[in-house]
């Protein structure tokens, strides 16, 4: 990291959220990068990017009270979603079952496809035989593309990620073309509360180092 990339994780102030940047640091993207921003800006005026981005406004009014399923439902319903796409990982079958239903009975129309569809294994990307977990076995490969595809094919207006893979959600937001949001996400360390990585992350058996780096 050098002074002269855009650092929003160490602003104090977060000024913007008040829409004053007039002290804000030399680090503020107001300060090096305002006509990216202005850019986006105009972009705002496109019909379709504003009437989403009043749809997501209009859920803060709920934000504090209701969790991430509840709102997930209220975006598709300002959007005028009716058919949603489930993408999940097979180790989360139980979970994705009961936010199936959970969507069906708020009167969702929902399609769903597990990672494994296909039947793909690490052989069909030529991974290295020392790279398998077994060397010399058959390794299940997960297949988000195939859940992609399967549900853009099927209808999805709003596909929604559940326990996909680090990696594997890369590649299925890259390839589907219905907008994509996420419910949650893999950490079978965690039980799938990945940010517990951050909040234990002082405690004196975490792996991890959160103190702020020295400058050199």
């Amino acid at each position: 990291m050098t002074e002269m990339d855009v650092q929003c994780s160490y602003c104090a102030k977060k000024s913007c959220f008040m829409g004053d940047v007039s002290n804000a640091p030399e680090f503020c993207p107001s300060k090096l990068a305002p006509e990216t921003l202005k850019k986006v800006r105009a972009k705002l005026d496109d019909p379709e990017i504003q009437k989403m981005a009043q749809d997501v406004a209009k859920t803060w009014k709920g934000i504090y009270t209701k969790n991430r399923v509840e709102l997930t439902m209220e975006y598709a319903r300002n959007r005028g979603y009716n058919r949603l796409g489930l993408a999940f990982c097979v180790g989360l079958s139980y979970e994705a079952e009961l936010l199936s239903n959970i969507f069906i009975n708020e009167g969702f129309d929902v399609i769903s496809v597990s990672c494994m569809c296909g039947s793909l294994s690490s052989d069909d990307v030529g991974l290295p035989e020392e790279d398998k977990i077994v060397s010399g076995s058959r390794q299940p490969m997960c297949n988000p593309v195939g859940q992609a595809a399967i549900l853009d094919e099927g209808g999805s207006e709003l596909s929604v990620l559940l326990g996909l893979c680090v990696g594997d959600d890369v590649l299925f937001i890259k390839h589907s073309k219905a907008p994509v949001t996420v419910i949650g996400v893999k950490d079978y360390a965690l039980a799938h509360n990945s940010l517990a990585a951050l909040y234990t992350s002082r405690s004196v058996v975490s792996r991890l180092n959160s103190r702020r780096p020295k400058k050199e």
